[in-house]
């Protein structure tokens, strides 16, 4: 992925997010969901990176050869405002005690264009000891706890990442429903994954009174939607759905809605059929 400099001004890099996980035995990743970012940071968080170089001597020659290992991340620490309760806090303070290996990720904001929906930096994921704990203040300064971090390893990924903005309650349909967040209602059209509320005055709604859709789509040209009704047994439809319009309903057989003879084109036993004379 490339980054543009259109934007780059004296901030740009001054934003930066640390996010911790217990999670050490997952596949690193950029977008693992047991990530928390850390509030309250009383510093930059900083990376500093070397090359482990091994010294090689040969038995038949005076000169000695020097091959480059891995790349390792050096010691580092992490300072925090000192919150009482903290979540991040109690972990990294537990962390000290137990000896715990902890997993650590730095985003470092490089795209600083706030009408964009997301944020585009260099970001690196590594494993880390918490060896101590040193609390810091006085009667000028706030008070902070400083962290040792010692990386285990090297870098287990990095790179160039775009994260989303955060999602609030109501946004996608997400928690819509009640109170003030009645949720979206564009039934029709392909904006993403998401909740719609489904009106029951909508001229393609099936059962003609209120309820919900969940409306996905794995690219912007089509995508499938699923909707049932709210009152009694469920009755379930599903359609698809593409950019010049979608299909029609179609059920989805369930135990509380099983098919009629008329819907696969058969008699049924207790119906009272004149086959007329043979």
């Amino acid at each position: 992925m490339s980054i543009t400099y259109d934007n780059m001004d004296i901030f740009t890099g001054s934003h930066v997010e640390l996010s911790i996980s217990t999670n050490i035995d997952a596949e690193p990743s950029f977008f693992d969901p047991s990530f928390s970012t850390v509030e309250n940071l009383a510093s930059f968080p900083t990376i500093s990176f070397s090359n482990e170089i091994e010294t090689l001597e040969e038995y038949n020659s005076d000169v000695t050869a020097k091959l480059r290992g891995g790349r390792k991340i050096e010691n580092t620490n992490l300072s925090l405002y000192r919150v009482i309760n903290d979540e991040h806090q109690e972990l990294l303070n537990q962390a000290v005690l137990s000896k715990q290996l902890l997993r650590f990720r730095v985003f470092y904001v490089i795209d600083t264009d706030q009408n964009t929906s997301g944020q585009t930096g260099y970001y690196c994921v590594y494993d880390a000891y918490v060896t101590s704990a040193k609390t810091k203040g006085s009667d000028t300064s706030a008070v902070s706890i400083e962290y040792r971090l010692e990386p285990e390893g090297g870098v287990l990924l990095d790179g160039i990442a775009t994260q989303g903005r955060v999602l609030r309650e109501g946004d996608f349909g997400i928690g819509a429903g009640v109170g003030v967040f009645p949720g979206v209602i564009d039934s029709e059209s392909l904006t993403g994954n998401r909740f719609v509320t489904y009106k029951g005055t909508a001229s393609s709604n099936p059962f003609g009174a209120d309820t919900t859709m969940i409306s996905l789509q794995p690219n912007e040209e089509s995508g499938w939607q699923l909707t049932s009704s709210t009152t009694g047994n469920p009755r379930v439809r599903v359609r698809t759905i593409q950019k010049n319009g979608a299909t029609g309903w179609f059920k989805v057989y369930t135990s509380a809605e099983k098919p009629t003879a008329a819907d696969v084109g058969a008699v049924s036993l207790t119906a009272r059929v004149d086959f007329g004379e043979y």
